[in-house]
Formats: C-alpha cells, sequence, structure tokens
C-alpha cells in the first residue's frame, strides 16, 4: 500500500513522471495491478460491506525486475514483504498513478504497449456493473486512464485488447445512470473512434451510431464530446466524411441549434462549419435544411450586445454561408431574401472586422448571381450605403476591392475613394509580381527593379498597408490574377484574421496551411 502511495505522490509532480518511466516504474505498477486484482481480493462487484476487510499479501521481489527494483525511491522491498492493503483503496492509488503518468504525452506509448493496458480493461470490466460510490469511483478512474490510452495506435493492445473487449461496455455506459460516469466512458469511445488502427472497427460495431446518439442527449458534456468526435473523425479524410453523413449526423446538429446552452451551439456550428467546406457533405447540409435555422442564429446575434457580434457562433455561421456561396451550384439557394437581409442588417451594426471580412466575401460571391443581385438593388437597409462605408469605417486595404465588386455587379458607380484605393492595392500587386517573377528569370548581374521603382513600391506599399501588426510575404501564386473576379472566388476562414494576396482575401483552414508554408519559403520583395 505504501509502495501505491509513493508511485501517487512521485507521479503528481510533473518534472518526476518521465524519470519514473524510464526508471521502470511500469513493472512496479504491473505488480501491483496484479496484487490488487488477484483472486484473494474482494471482487468490486461483490461488495456489499462499505469497508472491506484488509487482506494480507506477500510481494515477492524476485518478481519484479531488477532495474524497476533498484530505481524504485518510494518502494522499498527487502527479501520478502508482508503487508496489509485495502484492494480498493489500492486500485484507485494505482489507476490515479497511470492517469498522472499518461497526462504527458511521451509516456503513453510505453505504457499503452505494457500488460497494464490488459490489467485495466480487466478491472473496468469487473466494475462495469457497480453500484456502490466507492466501486464507481475505481471505475470512474479506470475509465480516465484508458481514455487516455486509448489515442496511441497500437494494433496489439489498444484495438486488439482495450477497444475489442472493451466496446460494447463502453457503448453501455454511455447511458448509464451515473452521469460523470457516463461522460468519462464518452470520452472514451471518442478516443476509440478517432485512433486511426481502432477506427474501423468501432464503426463497424456500432460506436459512430452510439456517438451520434450521444449528440440527441439532453446533457450538455455528451454534446460536446460528439460534436468534437464526429469533427476530427471527418478530419481523417473522404471516407469517414461519406460514412459520417450517411450515418445520419447532420439531423442532430441542426437540432443542437436550438439549445439553450451557448457551448452546444457552438461546437454544433463549429462542425457544421467544417460539413460546409467539404463538397462532398455541402448537399446533404441543404437537404437536411440547414440554411434556415443558421439565419435564426445570426438573427439571435443581431440582437445581442456589440461585443457578442464577434462570438465564435456568429464566425461559425458566416464562415459556413461563405463556403456554401462559393459553390455556384448552391446560388439559387443562397439568394433568398430570408437569408441576405440578415446579413445586411449584420453589416449595418458596425461588427468586428473579423465579421466583415466573412460578410463582404459572401455578398461578392453572391454578386456574381442574379438573383442575389436583384435582391441587392431592392432591398430597404440602405445596403449600398453601409458597403461603401465599410470602407472608411475600418480602413482595410482587403475591403475595396470586395466593395468594388459587389457595386459594379449591380450597376452601381465605384466612389473614387474606393476606386482609388483598390487601383492602389493592384498597382502594389503588379509591381510585386514583376519583382518576383524578374528575381527568378533574371541574372545575378542585373537588377530586377530600379531604385526609382523600388522607391515607388516602398510608398505605394506603405499607403496600402493595414493597421495590422503582422507582415506577410507575398508569394508569385497569390498574385497571378489582378482581376477581381477570379480573387473573389477565394473563400476564407473567419477565425485566423490573417489576409494574403492582392485583396487580402482569407483562405480556409485547410489552404491556409499550406500557403503559409509557401509564404515561408518564396521570396520577399526585399531580397528581390
Amino acid at each position: 500500500m505504501e509502495s501505491a502511495k509513493g508511485l501517487l505522490e512521485l507521479s503528481a509532480d510533473v518534472q518526476s513522471r518521465d524519470k519514473m518511466i524510464e526508471q521502470g516504474c511500469i513493472d512496479i505498477l504491473a505488480r501491483l495491478m496484479q496484487v490488487a486484482c488477484s483472486p484473494s481480493s474482494p471482487s468490486s462487484s461483490s461488495s456489499s460491506s462499505p469497508t472491506p476487510t484488509p487482506t494480507t499479501t506477500t510481494i515477492v521481489p524476485s518478481t519484479i525486475s531488477p532495474r524497476a527494483r533498484a530505481t524504485s525511491t518510494n518502494a522499498t522491498i527487502t527479501n520478502s514483504t508482508t503487508i496489509s492493503i485495502n484492494p480498493r483503496e489500492l486500485k484507485l492509488y494505482l489507476c490515479r498513478t497511470i492517469i498522472n503518468l499518461a497526462s504527458l504525452d511521451p509516456n503513453v506509448p510505453p505504457i499503452a504497449e505494457s500488460i497494464v493496458v490488459s490489467q485495466l480493461v480487466d478491472l473496468f470490466l469487473a466494475g462495469a456493473n457497480a453500484t456502490s460510490e466507492t466501486d464507481l469511483e475505481i471505475t470512474r478512474a479506470v475509465t480516465v486512464a484508458l481514455s487516455l490510452l486509448a489515442v496511441h495506435e497500437s494494433p496489439s493492445t489498444i484495438r486488439n485488447v482495450l477497444v475489442e473487449r472493451c466496446l460494447p461496455v463502453v457503448i453501455d455506459l454511455t447511458y448509464s445512470g451515473d452521469m460523470q460516469l457516463r461522460v468519462r466512458n464518452a470520452r472514451l469511445l471518442e478516443h476509440m473512434l478517432i485512433n486511426a488502427c481502432s477506427r474501423d472497427h468501432v464503426i463497424e460495431n456500432g460506436g459512430l451510431q452510439a456517438m451520434i446518439g450521444l449528440a440527441l442527449a439532453e446533457h450538455a458534456p455528451l454534446q460536446i464530446v460528439a460534436c468534437r468526435a464526429i469533427k476530427k473523425l471527418c478530419e481523417s479524410g473522404e471516407k469517414a466524411q461519406i460514412i459520417v453523413t450517411d450515418s445520419g449526423a447532420v439531423l442532430p446538429l441542426i437540432l443542437m441549434l436550438a439549445s439553450s446552452d451557448q457551448d452546444v451551439i457552438e461546437s454544433a456550428t463549429d462542425v457544421i462549419a467544417s460539413f460546409a467546406e467539404m463538397p462532398i457533405t455541402q448537399g446533404t447540409l441543404l437537404q437536411a435544411g440547414i440554411v434556415h435555422p443558421l439565419v435564426d442564429v445570426i438573427s439571435s446575434g443581431i440582437g445581442a450586445q456589440k461585443d457578442k457580434l464577434a462570438s465564435p457562433v456568429l464566425i461559425n455561421v458566416l464562415t459556413t454561408f461563405s463556403h456554401l456561396a462559393a459553390n455556384q451550384e448552391l446560388w439559387d439557394l443562397m439568394a433568398d431574401t430570408q437569408v441576405i437581409f440578415p446579413l445586411i442588417k449584420l453589416l449595418g451594426l458596425t461588427p468586428p472586422l473579423s465579421v466583415i471580412k466573412i460578410l463582404l466575401n459572401i455578398f461578392s460571391l453572391q454578386s456574381e448571381c442574379p438573383a442575389a443581385v436583384a435582391i441587392f438593388k431592392n432591398n430597404p437597409f440602405s445596403f449600398f450605403e453601409k458597403l461603401i462605408a465599410t470602407c472608411s469605417t475600418y480602413n482595410h486595404k482587403s475591403l475595396p476591392g470586395f466593395v468594388a465588386r459587389v457595386l459594379q455587379a449591380c450597376g452601381v458607380p465605384v466612389p473614387g475613394q474606393i476606386k482609388a484605393a483598390n487601383n492602389r492595392s493592384m498597382s502594389v500587386s503588379r509591381l510585386l509580381e514583376s519583382s518576383l517573377s524578374s528575381s527568378s528569370s533574371s541574372s545575378s548581374s542585373s537588377p530586377s527593379l530600379s531604385q526609382a521603382e523600388l522607391s515607388t513600391l516602398s510608398s505605394l506599399a506603405s499607403s496600402t498597408s493595414s493597421t495590422s501588426s503582422t507582415t506577410t510575404r507575398i508569394t508569385s501564386a497569390s498574385l497571378s490574377s489582378s482581376s477581381i473576379p477570379d480573387l473573389t472566388k477565394l473563400s476564407f476562414a473567419a477565425g485566423n484574421g490573417i489576409s494574403n494576396g492582392t485583396n487580402g482575401f482569407m483562405h480556409t483552414k485547410a489552404s491556409l496551411q499550406s500557403s503559409r508554408a509557401s509564404i515561408h519559403t518564396s521570396s520577399s520583395p526585399s531580397s528581390s
């Protein structure tokens, strides 16, 4: 018992956890776990008395590796040590020690590859029907420990031992009457589901359907876990995306939009935005009737306080609309007064710049649809005045291009200051593109730009610089087109706040990562 307490105390120190693994702590844990689960110890399921009689157990040092015996700090064992233990307390100590150790990522593989996994599985299955609070506490701790280990991609232990033996019980416990145990098993199921080595087995044996069912549970932590698992599963590839949508995951997400819990709505809209980014799932979203529930979310945001206009929920909804508006096949559906009017109202509330960028991108994409242009022209909300005012209100270099495109599509004269700002931005782009292209083709003896051109470039760049403190180097690929219509077909993600390219259009999260790689490897204008 003192050995288990000593291990727990050591594992509580973050700096000691990696050293414990190196010094053979897993061997000691396995031996103590064997003692705790030995037939002489009272089992979890047959515990009628709240305080079981301590049992006497002899630990023989020869069964522990010499390395573990020599390096164990608080588990000093002589020739033979007879100790009096309380099995339930010992199990709790050991499970909490494993939780502490596995909370450090580098420690997960050695534990997940050891016999400890099989011992935890035995303990988990033995406590599946626990009723007393003491036994429930043990089962909760075992579940957390297994959840931390379930992320490790090991076919031999995680898939063959943990998943194949425990999956049916885990699914059952997600409907347990003990809410703590229910949430912890939901997280264990999540990790089983997103683990590449166990994913197929979990899906084929009802794990995905159980997770989708949790999205309908009237308990916020369960719904949040379900959303997170569904999103991570879809990120694994197109095959998973098809399976998730075919399994009926979209409808529960729509129903979650009516929740009174803001965290639930945020989780649901986050998944919906990721679905809208994937062409393969856009049709399923629309067939399920996603548009108008999202409009209701925007309408509720319009009536919110000023600081709520940049909420993650609103950002997620607008990002969803920007992805859908970029699909030409969906233009007619998006060109609906019940969709466009709330967006125009939101424009007039002077929301943060992050929201304005998404709004103007949506309007710019919709300006290619004749039905949407007709709504713009006949709206009762002074749309064009509000649109023009954004350029002076926010003074950001990406906005004139959006505004000019919408005004031109609607046959509205473009104000001189907006036209000039847009032309300056395009002039800088052409100079930069010329610099980059000549730098790659000319010899080292001939300069790419004259001193006068460099001076002009510097003055133009400073006159169109944004208020942001982040400077982004522009690649030749991002400047290959100087026409607004082509550039405005780029979609962008709401929350990143990083502008790139001629008119500062935002990329989606996936393309942004690849863009960053090309940005940092490309030649900057100054090096040219």
